[in-house]
């Protein structure tokens, strides 16, 4: 993976189509700035990268719910939408984010990607793998060939919860107890909980494969003075986007 700390951008090296993290002074949420501004921060962020593409960043509120971008709804808003994907050229898929997972995917044999946003609630039910199972039903995706990279976000060191969040995931997911950790006891026990590593384990049961997976191992809390962070910036914080696009 390549940092560049100069242009504010972190790139997936490995990843062969157009790809970024974006860091702070960048900011897209959409309380905080305005369209404009933003599609100059767009514009800014294509001649770093040397592409041209129309971006959608769908309209994201926890959901699990993913969409296909196609032709006939490229304009759309995608409401209560957080994952997008797609096999159109010079679309960049964005997904924003402050201590969530931005998970980008992209299947070279059959020219598709998406974008994932993946906070607790989204890893919880499991959009991840809604969006591979799109993939693989409506562009007949080989899991194997399906590569999968998670953005920086809140790590397990900083990841804290209460009982009542810890108690959903062993709900919803088995044999999860070594990615717990017990916490302090702050008038009540708290826990901590590997969700990224969560997310890669769901991808590798879906039949990708481990090396096909790549973690940018990068906490968004611990490096709060140049990634927007909710749990290091308070309510306030800013957004950092992750996209994917292909070109022709």
């Amino acid at each position: 993976m390549i940092k560049n700390i100069e242009k504010h951008l972190i790139v997936f090296d490995e990843l062969k189509v157009v790809n970024c993290f974006t860091l702070k002074p960048y900011n897209f949420r959409d309380t905080q700035v305005s369209i404009e501004e933003q599609q100059k921060e767009y514009n800014e962020i294509m001649n770093s990268l040397n592409f041209n593409a129309k971006f959608i960043k769908p309209n994201q509120t926890h959901t699990n719910h993913v969409e296909i971008v196609t032709q006939d709804n490229i304009n759309d808003k995608f409401l209560n939408t957080d994952g997008l994907i797609t096999n159109l050229k010079n679309i960049a898929l964005v997904v924003s984010l402050a201590d969530c997972q931005g998970i980008l995917l992209y299947d070279k044999n059959k020219q598709v990607i998406g974008a994932i946003h993946s906070g607790w609630k989204g890893t919880l039910n499991k959009i991840v793998e809604n969006a591979i199972n799109i993939m693989i039903d409506d562009f007949n995706s080989n899991p194997e060939d399906i590569e999968a990279y998670i953005a920086p976000s809140i790590l397990k060191c900083c990841f804290e919860v209460d009982q009542d969040v810890v108690d959903m995931f062993k709900t919803n997911f088995d044999n999860i107890d070594d990615l717990i950790t017990l916490g302090e006891y702050k008038d009540k026990q708290k826990y901590y909980i590997d969700t990224v590593d969560l997310n890669k384990r769901v991808l590798i049961n879906l039949g990708l494969k481990e090396n096909n997976i790549i973690l940018s191992n990068i906490c968004s809390k611990c490096n709060s003075n140049i990634i927007h962070s909710h749990r290091g910036d308070g309510i306030d914080s800013g957004r950092n986007i992750a996209l994917i696009c292909m070109t022709e």
